[in-house]
């Protein structure tokens, strides 16, 4: 499975970073490369993202690398939004916030995050 990949939805291209299910460790960050050399080779400010964190386990090292992943993508980022994100990962998310300069929308599931995306102008 493609983890890292831009969909159609609604007329709109978004860019799905699928980290469901993930754990720390080498698939985490080879994840997150991979959707780093996506997100840099768009224009500034155009890609529309969904980052699906269902059932994704976090230690802090993969928090860190997250904050930096989120803070050198900003340039490239219109909007983003998150799934998955419960309990404690709600504490996470607002420190991914502040280290990368940025909100994000959390939205129930990855069709509410797309439907919100392709409904941007």
């Amino acid at each position: 499975m493609e983890r890292i990949r831009f969909i159609e939805h609604k007329g709109k291209s978004i860019l799905l970073e699928d980290f469901s299910t993930v754990k720390p460790g080498d698939e985490f960050q080879q994840t997150l490369d991979q959707a780093a050399l996506v997100i840099r080779s768009q224009p500034p400010k155009s890609v529309l993202a969904v980052f699906d964190a269902t059932d994704a386990n976090f230690d802090m090292e993969s928090l860190t690398a997250l904050g930096d992943f989120v803070k050198k993508n900003t340039p490239f980022m219109k909007y983003a939004t998150v799934v998955g994100i419960t309990g404690l990962l709600t504490i996470a998310l607002q420190a991914v916030e502040r280290v990368g300069g940025r909100d994000f929308k959390v939205c129930s599931t990855r069709e509410e995050a797309l439907d919100f995306l392709a409904g941007l102008e």
